[in-house]
């Protein structure tokens, strides 16, 4: 099993409160919903909890998916 996060897909914005919504995309061989509930990125451990989740088979691709996650996490 091989899957990674598209690094281009990663988007965070944060709220006037400090809450950060993360999108980013996570490539897979294998089918089925995946998701983090925690990322690193830019220095920071973003957690929170998965608010939205799609997935779809990367067009033309011999087995590879897609998942597209939105995250609405704090930071510590």
């Amino acid at each position: 099993m091989a899957e990674f996060i598209d690094c281009t897909s990663l988007s965070i914005a944060y709220n006037i409160m400090g809450i950060a919504t993360v999108s980013y995309t996570i490539v897979s061989d294998t089918a089925g919903l995946k998701a983090y509930k925690s990322i690193n990125a830019g220095g920071n451990n973003f957690h929170g909890y998965v608010v939205n989740i799609s997935m779809n088979q990367i067009p033309g691709s011999a087995g590879w998916f897609e998942n597209h996650v939105t995250l609405i996490a704090t930071t510590n």
